[in-house]
């Protein structure tokens, strides 16, 4: 199976710089996600690797071989578009079947093929039927399978989900899933849903403004991003102003903290804590007393709106749901759910996406 390499690829419009120097490597048989939001360069670096747009520096090599002059048609990739792009005149089987004719098989083996290929989805009896007949998930698997019947083994997802009822979507990006890991694929998926890429990928690759803010395992991101904004964006996250006081103290107001890392010599300090890690508890360090200002009830979960002092702290828990606005409490904040960044002067910068 191909892997994909890029060295500091990047692409310009005039004077506006839509990814720049994005250098990484996606191994064979790997499920790999660029998330970020609208705008950030995902779905240009995507098309960048597909051969739809040439990179302004840099280079793509797949299996070792620089392919930016390769046109698309010969990179063997499967790109799955938002809209399907199925051919509405043709029904199932006959899109299934295009690609096989269009290169010279013969009707007997794009017949065969096609009849397996409908079999692996579950979708052979619907082989008469057009795709306007078809549900969105049925038509996004059909457009997988005709790829898949043509021959590749690498497939660019761009918001394959992005259109469809979200039940539908998570049944089926969990097919699409099974589908790369039984035929040992190798997938690039756009999406700006973090739940897309935490359930579906070994890699998520974190983009903002162009360029790479992180790449790691779901895991990796979302208990150690490298920066608010990957802790911002990946999951919700409390962020506190802090100061050193101490080796392994925090002096938030007159807030005192202590976090499990060395913070000493660290200067401009944010404290960030994830809304589920805050305890409705009182312990001898590390707890805050404040009021319930508002509250979601979210079924499996409330949030609370607490407010200690000026600072206000969201907390999601699925305890406490005798808890109302107005109520005095306390909550207690983990030393090693704490995650300290230091050298950010300006948090709404940091966070800001444009």
């Amino acid at each position: 199976m191909p892997s994909i390499e890029l060295r500091g690829v990047g692409r310009q419009y005039g004077d506006v710089t839509a990814v720049k120097g994005a250098s990484l490597h996606i191994k064979d048989n790997e499920y790999v996600t660029l998330l970020g939001p609208s705008g950030c360069g995902k779905t240009t670096l995507l098309r960048m690797i597909a051969g739809l747009i040439r990179p302004t520096e840099g280079d793509i090599l797949i299996d070792g071989v620089s392919v930016v002059d390769v046109p698309p048609e010969d990179r063997n990739i499967g790109y799955l578009f938002q809209n399907y792009a199925l051919f509405p005149h043709m029904n199932v089987s006959e899109n299934v079947g295009y690609g096989l004719l269009a290169r010279g098989e013969s009707k007997g083996h794009t017949s065969r093929v096609t009849e397996e290929m409908l079999r692996f989805v579950d979708l052979l009896e619907w082989a008469k039927f057009m795709p306007r007949q078809l549900s969105g998930g049925m038509q996004q698997r059909i457009s997988l399978v005709r790829s898949l019947a043509a021959g590749c083994r690498t497939f660019f997802l761009d918001e394959p989900m992005s259109s469809l009822d979200p039940k539908i979507g998570i049944k089926l990006r969990y097919e699409i899933k099974k589908t790369a890991r039984r035929l040992k694929l190798t997938v690039l998926h756009v999406t700006h849903d973090q739940a897309d890429a935490m359930s579906v990928s070994d890699r998520i690759i974190v983009m903002k403004r162009g360029g790479i803010a992180q790449v790691g395992t779901p895991r990796d991101v979302y208990y150690s991003p490298a920066s608010p904004y990957v802790a911002h964006f990946i999951g919700e996250s409390n962020f506190i102003h802090a100061t050193p006081a101490g080796e392994n103290m925090l002096l938030a107001g007159s807030y005192l903290f202590r976090v499990s890392e060395s913070v000493g010599s660290m200067q401009d300090i944010i404290a960030a804590i994830r809304p589920e890690r805050i305890r409705f508890e009182r312990r001898l360090e590390n707890t805050l007393d404040g009021a319930i200002t508002d509250l979601d009830f979210l079924g499996p979960t409330t949030r609370f709106w607490v407010d200690v002092g000026g600072l206000s702290l969201s907390v999601l828990t699925a305890k406490r749901p005798d808890l109302v606005k107005g109520d005095n409490v306390s909550v207690y904040l983990p030393p090693d759910d704490i995650m300290v960044f230091p050298g950010v002067r300006d948090l709404k910068d940091e966070l800001q996406v444009f």
